[in-house]
């Protein structure tokens, strides 16, 4: 692929030797994305072909997050052994054989699992590399931008992958739902063999030219941007796991929890293809906890909603913060890690988000009993949420200016 030319920042808009990379890395994370979610119907297939999922159902659909999650902290010792590029490749084998493996020799319920196992594998080292990539390859004055298109290939396959395949399901076509899964993986590998070698790190010179230690986690934490970041994102996080028990408070309130769902879902995916220039144009070290504060006040106000049309108004609103904060905070991984901790902020920043959606639900539970009600316990978080946010604001350019 050619080189890309760098914007100037008075001129930040996309040249044309940058799309090949864009589209290059969104078809990537399409494939990935699309595997991920057209596997939400596993149990119904699983079923429908008369195989039991019974206790172990959880186990069938939660196994690959598992694994991935237990794998991310060694992905960046894995990469300097083999390369990116390498891993990379390893990891999109890791999904066709568990494709394979799931379509061809899934007799029962445990075959299931470790097949589903592999493919965890493939999941850990796919997110984090792509990352690595994006850092290499994408011009800083055009990360927003990019990125946030990019992310839409999160949003794409649930409402083009799920559609598809709850019709073949539901239809009880179970070997074209299958056998769908090895044919993507295929087009994911032969896309990934497009992809150039990342550069080999020097490990002896930091990136401001300064002599430092080998790499590691330990360095990254030492220092205040990083851990201002952490609690940044953490925040962030909990405003988005804050959906999975949405659908209760919606019952309360008396309106259906879709009107916010699908505004807030087709808001932050517009907001990410016709305004994505503004993550490069404005400050994202000070936008994104501002976005997390945006969030949070939306997640605290629908606890007085009543009406279809002000769910709707908040979904909105939340949508544009989401649409705006996702992609920002993932540029500040990019940012703030550099080039030689590009892979470890992207672990850490990986272990955070997906840790909220398992700790946040939990949280949710003990509120509620304790409040008595949903909108009680959203109102205690969120409220919390958002102070803390809204605090960290005024913090912000002050941490990220220094370079310790």
């Amino acid at each position: 692929m050619p080189k890309i030319a760098s914007p100037t920042r008075d001129n930040p808009s996309i040249p044309a030797s940058a799309w090949g990379y864009i589209l290059l890395f969104f078809c990537i994370t399409f494939i990935s994305a699309a595997l991920e979610s057209g596997y939400y119907f596993m149990l119904p297939y699983l079923a429908g072909i008369g195989i039991s999922a019974g206790e172990l159902g959880g186990v069938v659909m939660g196994v690959c997050y598992g694994v991935s999650f237990s794998l991310r902290p060694f992905i960046p010792i894995a990469e300097q052994r083999f390369g990116g590029r390498s891993l990379i490749r390893f990891g999109y084998g890791c999904f066709f054989v568990s494709a394979a493996g799931v379509a061809f020799f899934a007799g029962t319920v445990k075959s299931v699992i470790l097949w589903r196992a592999v493919a965890g594998v493939g999941f850990g080292i796919v997110g984090i590399m792509m990352t690595a990539y994006e850092r290499q390859f994408i011009p800083e004055n055009i990360r927003g931008r990019s990125i946030g298109l990019i992310s839409t290939a999160y949003n794409l396959p649930s409402l083009i992958v799920v559609p598809a395949m709850e019709f073949l399901i539901s239809e009880g076509f179970f070997k074209s739902y299958i056998f769908f899964f090895p044919l993507l993986v295929t087009a994911g590998i032969a896309a990934i063999r497009r992809l150039p070698p990342l550069p080999a790190e020097n490990a002896a010179t930091h990136e401001y030219g300064e002599m430092e230690e080998k790499a590691s986690y330990l360095v990254l934490l030492k220092r205040p941007q990083i851990i201002f970041f952490i609690i940044s994102a953490m925040l962030f996080a909990l405003t988005d796991a804050g959906q999975l028990r949405f659908v209760q408070l919606a019952q309360e309130r008396g309106v259906a929890a879709s009107y916010f769902f699908s505004v807030s879902a087709g808001t932050a995916l517009l907001f990410r293809i016709i305004f994505g220039h503004l993550i490069d144009r404005l400050p994202r070290k000070l936008c994104a906890p501002v976005s997390t504060a945006v969030t949070a006040a939306m997640m605290f106000t629908m606890t007085f909603v009543s009406t279809p049309a002000m769910l709707m108004l908040c979904g909105f609103i939340f949508g544009l913060a989401m649409g705006f904060g996702y992609p920002a905070f993932m540029c500040l991984t990019i940012d703030l890690g550099g080039r030689r901790y590009v892979t470890r902020l992207a672990v850490l920043f990986g272990l955070l988000y997906s840790s909220q959606f398992f700790i946040t639900p939990i949280i949710m539970e003990f509120l509620i009993r304790l409040a008595g009600d949903a909108a009680g316990a959203y109102r205690l978080l969120y409220g919390t949420v958002f102070l803390a946010a809204a605090a960290l604001v005024p913090l912000s350019p002050r941490v990220y200016r220094t370079k310790a």
